[in-house]
């Protein structure tokens, strides 16, 4: 008994201790010294096995969505924020919550840097990704249109390129035709080939369709390896499209 007693003690040290860290509640500390081993068992699947505190004003209820916990870099941002109110500031932090893919924080990081700077571009960009990743393609393409006004060729044409797929996820055909037109003209992306000639067959137009397949072919013939491989999924659809009316290729 002596042994489960002092496994107990020490135990409840160790939750106390990640509750100071964590600047949780102080009234879990108080519940874990009152109720030895009991608060500190609840306090470990409650809060620290679920990685923060719960929301929903019942201590011991477990809900969908623990308290984001900030990491070293978004802390260092924040305060650099509340310092200097920088549009790069915001950016950075946005990109940081990008890359956790912690969308519903990125978004208004980067609307505020937007805000501040409308020429950063970086911002813009950003803030298209979070709504693409999250599905709403046409919030994405709002934000794509204005970067492509500052700046058409941003990423080496890949802002083109995503606000060509925003058009043609949306339905908007006639846009994205333009839009993947474009980004043919300037760049060759195997992929952007594909569905211009998707949508070029898509509306009746199937003689440039298949020309255009038959680009993706052709193109392929002069690729080093490293890029054909890269580029393999979309040449063996320029194959099937083409064999699937009839065009045979060598």
């Amino acid at each position: 008994m002596e042994i489960i007693y002092t496994v107990a003690i020490i135990f409840t040290i160790w939750m106390c201790l990640d509750c100071v860290q964590r600047k949780e509640p102080f009234v879990w500390i108080i519940i874990m010294v009152v109720l030895i081993p009991i608060g500190a068992v609840a306090y470990y699947f409650t809060v620290k096995a679920a990685g923060g505190t719960r929301k929903t004003g019942k201590m011991f209820s477990f809900p969908q969505q623990a308290k984001e916990i900030d990491t070293e870099e978004t802390l260092q941002f924040k305060e650099l924020i509340n310092l200097y109110h920088k549009a790069f500031h915001y950016e950075k932090l946005g990109h940081l919550y990008l890359e956790q893919k912690k969308y519903d924080l990125a978004i208004p990081s980067f609307e505020n840097a937007i805000k501040k700077d409308p020429e950063l571009s970086e911002a813009r960009y950003g803030l298209a990704k979070c709504f693409h990743a999250m599905g709403d393609h046409v919030k994405a393409a709002e934000v794509l249109e204005e970067l492509i006004k500052i700046d058409k060729k941003y990423d080496y044409g890949n802002a083109l390129f995503g606000l060509a797929e925003c058009y043609r996820m949306t339905g908007q055909d006639d846009k994205a035709l333009a839009a993947y037109q474009a980004v043919i003209k300037a760049h060759r992306f195997f992929k952007a080939y594909h569905y211009y000639a998707y949508l070029l067959d898509k509306n009746g137009k199937k003689e440039e369709a298949v020309n255009y397949m038959k680009k993706i072919i052709g193109f392929s013939k002069d690729l080093p390896e490293y890029k054909l491989e890269k580029e393999r999924y979309w040449i063996d659809e320029a194959y099937k499209y083409l064999r699937n009316n009839g065009v045979e290729m060598a």
